[in-house]
């Protein structure tokens, strides 16, 4: 039997719709990108027979032009692929039909289910949900090319194209970041549409030929095992959580409480999540069988159980054995900064930023509804700089084509004479021609899963490994790649470690030339990239939260006062490092140190512990009144020297406010040093005699002065006082999770401890008990479990264990971390005949849980 393959499998889907990819113009969505990018399906539509492969965010009139197939026909196709509800992804799909008025036949791919469209609560679409769209779709085509018609007031003739600029065509408007403006409004129609030279040749009669289906396997599969969703598509930034008593943020589930819940409404994401999964386990051919732990996962699974069929049930299907887990239940381990080289990467290269449409349908849905809509995800696609390891004299890659290329090109463009094109154009062309060009800034590239060595794909490979096991296996991958490219270096290498000089040596020998580079394009991304996760300016601040987690972990278990000082200690370091990074005048902290903001993180992390060991004192949290007093202290002293954190949630409003008083800190220090210099010999007898009504006007401003102080530190204790009320709702996890039996120690060092995931493998393998975990029954089992079982036909509650293969998804995300724990549980358990697939709403940083938890998406 095969091996299960999510990135083939997602490969193999887009191989399925090859008749309506060929001779295509394909457009794609942010979320499509990302996760196609992140598989390498680009060079797979073009083989497939794709004109082009473009932008729908960033779509314009001469996405038509480009021919990567040779073809001089023009495009009468098009394919529009979103990660999108289609009301949602609606303005973009509605300007690439008017965009391409030649085109007859539009065919559109969603990764949401039409089931899915009716059923989530804002979509304006109902159980016909696509055939619905269709129509709304021509419908509004129609009104706007009838309006565009109706305020030209004149036909543009076809012979005029030639004297069109190319903000005419919308190429200034559609390259630009800005929002896309409704439809409605009188000068969109006009800028967009009005003056499009094909509007002459439109015949309204003729409508162009629409189709919606779905595509589920739109998903960012980082191994072939591991996956998670597009980090903005509609599933991912979906709330997870409503505001209420046991929330803590719309972009995690509720705190499980195992009772039912007061609130009746199901979050949005909960039914979008259960469709992605029933049809990717319909598109991969399987059989579920579901078991959940933890209250938003129970929902999933009760949804997931409801669309089961008798047909589904009955037909030849390998099973699956469907694990569904609150991220909720174990907060600590995305937290901490744990020995995962993937995680360090995650976090210490810059990820691609998000689109403007994004914030706009967020801006748009917000304005129907308090609390937050929709989540701002963090891009999965990481940006590697790779021009920054190499040096001018280090790249010696032919570059003398560059410039003949780019005047080439110039004056190709030379017909439709803009100004501001043309500028940068002929700029370009000199710097190729008259410098030793470096485009170092064009050399940045991404993590590729599809990338292997030898049939090994690289991420999969380092997944599994902590930081020095993998920049090792990094290293070796370096050194075959060069004995296989029959080079050499002048290095010395040390055995059994990884040292930045031998990656960066390696690096530029195989970037001497264009055809290396090429070849060797998916180690050399992996190498650089981890390369920049190894820097001091990146590793220092990893290490530094690493000593102090290990440092709070062994005080947690010993005892409060303990775990208190030390959390405080860690804030006032912290304060002061900020402090006297700005009297210095260094904008960025001293490597090693950390920020304010990273101690509120640490804060996090300590109170959970301390809900972990600690029982519940008077004052409603883990520690004394004292202790907790303490800590409040230390915070606001922490606040007033660092008034930028005032962009988190708990403190929004403040801003001005913060730094008024910290700059007023400062002047009344400055003013006190040079009082102290002045001599009383320099005032003459006149001076002498104004000093009392001087004194008077300088006492009643120090007057109102102390009043705002003292209504700004009472305003920030108040602020205070909520987040300390907030880390009480994170360290009584444990209480909320007491029945899951799962907080026993597997090892007596509690620095050892694994994560939940590690914990419920290894009970759940080993056959062991879990309570709270819920099976969900199929159709046919709760056929027996009614109707047959009274004759002794029972169905035998099915383990997770008796299944051969098993997918643990995580309602809220996963990090590296938890991947080489969930392996470490499979290989303990002694069954290697089970296949285990890994997937989350997302992948964590440490930064995107500080994000989550006191950022905007927080109920603070």
């Amino acid at each position: 039997m095969a091996l299960i393959d999510v990135t083939k499998s997602c490969l193999d889907s887009i191989r399925q719709i090859s008749e309506h990819i060929e001779g295509a113009i394909v457009y794609l969505d942010a979320g499509c990108t990302e996760s196609f990018q992140l598989m390498g399906a680009f060079p797979l539509f073009l083989d497939l027979g794709a004109r082009a492969v473009c932008s729908s965010e960033n779509m314009c009139a001469l996405d038509a032009v480009a021919d990567w197939n040779g073809s001089f026909e023009s495009a009468r196709k098009i394919v529009i692929m979103t990660s999108r509800l289609l009301s949602d992804a609606h303005r973009f799909i509605l300007r690439c039909l008017s965009m391409h008025q030649g085109g007859h036949c539009c065919t559109i791919f969603t990764s949401i289910s039409e089931v899915a469209h009716s059923a989530y609560p804002d979509s304006p679409l109902g159980p016909d949900a696509f055939h619905e769209y269709q129509s709304f779709l021509l419908q509004d085509y129609e009104e706007l090319i009838e309006n565009s018609d109706l305020k030209s007031g004149q036909l543009v003739d076809s012979n005029t194209k030639g004297n069109l600029t190319l903000e005419d065509e919308g190429w200034s408007r559609f390259t630009s970041n800005e929002d896309v403006p409704s439809l409605e409004a009188s000068s969109a129609g006009k800028n967009l549409y009005g003056d499009s030279p094909r509007r002459g040749m439109v015949d309204l009669g003729q409508k162009p030929i629409v189709s919606v289906h779905h595509f589920p396997m739109i998903l960012s599969s980082i191994s072939p095992r591991v996956f998670v969703l597009p980090s903005e598509g509609s599933i991912a930034e979906a709330c997870l959580s409503s505001e209420h008593e046991d929330s803590i943020s719309a972009g995690l589930p509720s705190l499980s409480t195992g009772l039912p819940s007061d609130v009746d409404e199901v979050p949005p994401a909960a039914t979008l999540t259960a469709h992605f999964l029933y049809h990717l386990a319909a598109k991969m051919d399987l059989k579920m069988e579901i078991f959940s732990l933890g209250d938003l996962s129970k929902t999933i699974g009760k949804i997931l159980t409801d669309m089961s069929s008798l047909y589904d049930v009955g037909r030849r299907k390998r099973t699956v054995g469907l694990l569904l887990v609150d991220r909720t239940l174990d907060l600590l381990t995305p937290c901490c900064h744990g020995d995962s080289l993937v995680d360090r990467i995650f976090s210490a290269l810059p990820r691609k930023e998000r689109t403007s449409s994004s914030a706009s349908i967020k801006c748009s849905q917000a304005q129907l509804k308090p609390g937050p809509s929709s989540l701002a995800r963090a891009s999965l696609e990481v940006q590697i700089p790779i021009g920054e390891v190499l040096t001018k004299e280090d790249f010696e890659i032919d570059d003398s084509g560059l410039s003949n290329s780019i005047e080439a090109f110039r004056c190709g463009w030379d017909s439709y004479n803009t100004a501001s094109e043309m500028v940068d154009l002929i700029s370009l062309s000199k710097k190729a021609s008259d410098e030793k060009f470096f485009p170092a800034e064009l050399l940045r590239g991404s993590l590729v899963s599809t990338e292997t060595f030898k049939g090994t794909p690289y991420l999969e490979a380092i997944l599994d490994r902590k930081t020095k096991d993998g920049a090792i296996l990094v290293k070796k991958w370096l050194q075959e790649t060069l004995r296989r490219e029959s080079m050499t270096i002048d290095v010395k290498t040390r055995p059994g470690f990884a040292s930045k000089l031998e990656l960066k040596t390696m690096i530029k020998a195989l970037t001497k030339s264009q055809s290396s580079l090429i070849r060797n394009r998916g180690i050399i991304q992996l190498a650089s990239a981890t390369l920049f996760a190894l820097d001091e300016s990146c590793s220092a601040r990893w290490d530094a939260f690493f000593s102090a987690e290990k440092i709070l972990s062994v005080n947690a278990g010993d005892t409060s006062q303990s775990l208190a000082a030390q959390i405080s200690d860690l804030i006032n370091k912290s304060a002061f490092a900020g402090s006297d990074g700005k009297k210095s005048g260094k904008k960025e902290l001293s490597q090693g140190l950390l920020s304010f903001q990273d101690a509120l993180l640490l804060t996090i992390t300590g109170y959970i512990l301390a809900g972990e060991n600690f029982p519940t004192s008077g004052s409603g949290g883990p520690f004394s009144w004292q202790e907790e007093h303490f800590l409040k202290e230390a915070i606001l002293d922490a606040i007033l020297e660092n008034p930028s954190v005032a962009r988190l949630k708990f403190l929004h409003g403040l801003t001005q406010e913060l730094e008024a008083n910290l700059n007023k800190t400062k002047s009344d220090v400055t003013k006190e040093t040079s009082t102290d210099e002045l001599n009383i010999d320099d005032f003459d007898d006149d001076q002498w005699g104004k000093w009392g009504d001087e004194d008077e006007d300088e006492e009643n401003d120090n007057k109102e002065q102390e009043y705002d102080d003292m209504q700004l530190k009472l305003e920030l204790r108040d602020r205070v006082d909520n987040l300390f009320k907030y880390l009480h709702k994170l360290s009584s996890l444990k209480s909320k999770k007491g029945p899951l039996g799962l907080e026993s120690n597997l090892s007596s060092d509690p620095y050892t401890n694994k994560g939940l995931l590690y914990k419920l493998l290894t009970k759940t393998l080993g056959k062991f008990d879990v309570p709270g975990l819920e099976y969900h029954s199929s159709t046919v089992g709760r056929l027996f479990k009614s109707g047959f079982g009274r004759f002794g036909l029972g169905q035998a509650k099915p383990s997770l264990a008796d299944q051969n293969l098993i997918l643990v998804f995580v309602v809220g995300g996963i990090n590296g971390v938890e991947v080489q724990e969930v392996q470490e549980a499979l290989s303990e358990s002694g069954r290697p005949d089970i296949e285990l697939v890994l997937g989350g709403t997302t992948f964590l940083t440490p930064d995107d849980m500080l994000d989550l938890l006191l950022g905007e998406s927080s109920y603070i």
